[in-house]
């Protein structure tokens, strides 16, 4: 009766006093009903938009890019919104409560509430129409790791004075140039470091660069290095183009300091692109070398820096609390343990190697060190390398548990390998990894070993914090090439000025085991080498003058006993026919080299590795299907692949690893100069198969089944030409749907194992069915699902499990 009455009141005021009429309405219970209706409607809207930007700003993040501000500032003020809205329509109930024992509505609480929620309704219509971005994100330069923490440096008291007068010397609006120079392993990549560290928090510069440019300089590599800090692109061919690009890049950074760490020989900054001096005042360089000569003369670097041993104090402290542990600490151990210390001469390599193989051992292996470290040095050809230092990372080699482990350690060493796949390569090639009977195994070892060597300071972790490489001390190398060289290894480095001129003299290398030459340019190699010892041969050209090293056609002939051969970049026009001549060969590797044919390999009988890896080669020879104990078979990368003759790959029974991806072969099922491509369906004659890359962009060319359950390891990327680099050492999927297939199709890989999957394209009904899928299968291996429909109306939307 009260609400009719109401109403009665409502219609006479609207007729008799119109002004009144909108404040007098909020009374009526419909009208209260509508208003707040409509605010529950206009905050879903947001909601939904507040998601979609969500989602946007999730997926710039993992891109690496920065959020615009007034993205930011959008996304609070619709929480702040949505979180008071919400609030109030959780408290609406109070609008229907009544006086006079519920006779009678509570008007008051009703026309304050309805106003209240039609006031809400637009300002949440307000903030949802603010939305309007030109971009969600922006891209930065990538923060270099290196700097980003001061962890592992030791501020030395002795030390503190040169890093004082460096960072006075940066100030200086004089000084372009300066270096810093000492023995390898005394610390000035870690004092480089450091100064970087320090200008770059207290914004000396507007921007600081620090790149690697070690023994064997890379101008490409080192142009693309810089390029990456200042996020600039370099799509020049020649070098002379890059620079330029480069050059045009720093100018733009009105205080720049690039640190060059690791010169060996003198650098042309120029043909880097690097701007100094006159060419731009505001571009400072910081270099570090072992010679002070290499700054002063071939740089022309007028302020240098020595980096000094450290003082026995500072050696103690840190050998014994950062390294060896507070366990020498007041036991019988301290007398002894000094006097090791001591033997490492205050260079923090051989104190940091020591310390960590002594780490928990008894008192008579440390008198037993100490005895071993006052041994005269061996290293009399090694002038780089201090007697000290020798004989500490020698004592760590010695250290070293199980003759596997000291053969991985000075194979890294004397081929300069940085890989788990390489090592893996090579280590099988020469029967190194004993007992283990497949290629999971293999890796498996490999893996440890490493881990144990960088556990012992042997091995440094790589500068990419990607597990799957590493790295070597250069003085640790050194001693590595020493130790080799007195077990009838020999490398290009065994001579200061050319060790390729030992092919002169056949006797010298006639007994040798292994033999090394790296960044070969002219063609010294014999007609025919004798080596009827030999087990490894590596040879690394120039890639700048690959096209004059050639070698000679009967090179192998007198060679039987190899086991592996590794030629990288060379130009191999053909093969040389010997080659085929080697029965026991069992890793054959021949990367980013130019090659035509190498149908000879198909004599091969024994060859278990073969990797072709980012190599010129147009056609597959029907020859490698004769390889039937072939266990791995590399094709990445190989750009100009656009032939694999039917039926070769399905005879590899053996094969258990097999990469064809990264902007290798695509060409499946296609008919090539009237010859039919091989198919996907070949690789389920394959029964041994364990790890898997493959590129497959015509969907139609897939088969009845990807045969993904019995894989350990798998990146199957279909449909689409532009996927981003991706890891192949777990097991991923990625797919973008078109018309030609979808998620109910039989094609799609069985989910059980998959750790990372992709899908995109996604129609809405796929998203119910796909998840009730993995539901059925379970997806307790899923570490991430990333899925995008092909419709505006699904968000992309991505989820760490």
């Amino acid at each position: 009766m009260a609400e009719f009455i109401l109403t009665i009141v409502v219609e006479v005021v609207k007729c008799l006093v119109p002004p009144a009429y909108r404040q007098i309405s909020y009374l009526r219970e419909s009208k209260y009903t509508t208003n707040l209706q409509n605010l529950k409607t206009e905050v879903e809207k947001l909601k939904s938009e507040r998601v979609r930007t969500e989602h946007q700003v999730d997926e710039a993040k993992r891109k690496g890019e920065e959020i615009e501000e007034n993205v930011e500032n959008w996304l609070a003020m619709a929480n702040n919104i949505i979180v008071e809205a919400d609030k109030f329509t959780d408290d609406e109930a109070i609008a229907n409560k009544r006086c006079f024992k519920g006779l009678c509505p509570n008007l008051k609480n009703r026309r304050r509430l309805s106003k209240e929620a039609e006031r809400q309704k637009e300002a949440v219509v307000e903030v949802r129409d603010a939305r309007r971005f030109d971009r969600i994100s922006y891209c930065t330069a990538p923060q270099d790791i290196r700097l980003s923490s001061s962890k592992g440096y030791e501020a030395f008291e002795s030390r503190m004075p040169t890093l004082r007068n460096i960072l006075s010397a940066l100030e200086d609006p004089d000084v372009n140039m300066l270096g810093i120079y000492g023995m390898g392993g005394i610390g000035k990549t870690m004092l480089a470091q450091e100064v970087a560290r320090r200008v770059d928090s207290d914004k000396l510069f507007d921007q600081v660069v620090f790149v690697e440019v070690s023994q064997n300089q890379d101008i490409r590599k080192i142009q693309g290095e810089i390029a990456d800090k200042l996020d600039l692109k370099l799509g020049q061919e020649s070098e002379s183009g890059r620079a330029d690009r480069l050059c045009e890049g720093i100018k733009k950074v009105k205080k720049i300091l690039i640190v060059l760490d690791n010169i060996w020989t003198g650098l042309h900054l120029w043909a880097v692109g690097i701007p100094h001096g006159d060419g731009h005042k505001g571009c400072k360089i910081l270099l570090t070398a072992r010679s002070e000569d290499v700054l002063s003369r071939e740089m022309d670097s007028p302020n240098n820096f020595p980096v000094e041993f450290l003082k026995e104090e500072e050696a103690w402290s840190l050998f014994n609390k950062k390294m060896a542990g507070d366990s020498v600490e007041g036991n019988e151990l301290k007398e002894v343990a000094r006097d090791v210390a001591k033997k490492c001469a205050g260079l923090p390599v051989s104190i940091v190697t020591v310390a960590r193989a002594l780490r928990n051992k008894s008192v008579r292996e440390w008198r037993d060190a100490l005895e071993k470290l006052g041994r005269p040095s061996l290293t009399t050809n090694f002038i780089s390398i201090q007697s000290n230092a020798y004989q500490a990372i020698k004592l760590s080699y010695d250290n070293l548990q199980g003759e596997d482990l000291k053969k991985t350690f000075l194979l890294i060493g004397y081929t300069a390998i940085e890989s788990i796949d390489e090592l893996l390569m090579y280590g099988m090639g020469v029967d190194l990894f004993q007992g283990a009977n497949n290629m999971e195994a293999a890796r498996d070892r490999v893996h440890a070993l490493v881990s144990t060597l960088k556990a012992s300071c042997m091995l440094l972790d790589h500068t990419s914090k990607n597990e799957e490489f590493f790295c070597m001390h250069d003085v640790v190398s050194d001693v590595a090439i020493s130790i080799a060289s007195t077990r009838n290894v020999f490398t290009d480095t065994n001579e200061q000025v050319d060790g390729c001129r030992e092919w002169s003299d056949g006797s010298a290398i006639k007994h040798c085991t292994s033999i090394v030459l790296h960044g070969i340019k002219t063609n010294l190699l014999p007609e025919v080498l004798e080596c009827p010892q030999l087990e490894l041969l590596f040879i690394r050209a120039d890639p700048w003058e690959s096209s004059s090293l050639t070698i000679p056609n009967n090179f192998f002939e007198r060679m039987i006993q190899v086991r592996v051969v590794n030629l990288t970049d060379m130009f191999l026009l053909p093969l040389p026919s010997s080659l085929g001549l080697l029965p026991n060969l069992r890793t054959l590797s021949l990367c980013r080299c130019s090659l035509l044919d190498i149908s000879v390999v198909g004599d091969l009988k024994k060859l278990e590795i073969l990797c072709l890896r980012g190599s010129m080669i147009q056609k597959l020879p029907v020859e490698v299907g004769e390889l039937t104990w072939l266990k791995l078979l590399d094709l990445r990368d190989c750009e100009e692949l656009e032939v694999i003759p039917p039926n070769i790959l399905s005879k590899l029974s053996h094969l258990e690893e097999l990469y064809i991806g990264r902007g290798s072969f695509d060409n499946w099922e296609a008919e090539v100069e009237g010859v039919k491509n091989a198919s996907l369906e070949e690789l389920k004659h394959l029964p041994n198969l364990t790890s898997l890359e493959l590129d497959i962009h015509d969907v139609s060319t897939l088969p009845r089944g990807l045969f993904l359950e019995k894989l350990e390891r798998h990146s199957i990327r279909i449909g689409d030409r532009f996927w981003e680099s991706t890891n192949i050492w777990c097991r991923e999927f990625r797919l973008r749907l078109n018309n030609k297939i979808c998620l109910k199709d039989s094609l799609i890989v069985q989910l059980q194992r998959i750790e990372d999957l992709d899908l995109r394209g996604l129609q809405e009904q796929d998203v119910d069915y796909f998840l009730n899928e993995l539901v059925k299968v379970g997806s307790s291996h899923l570490k991430r699902l990333y899925m995008r429909s092909s419709h505006l109306a699904l968000n992309p939307a991505e989820s760490e499990v």
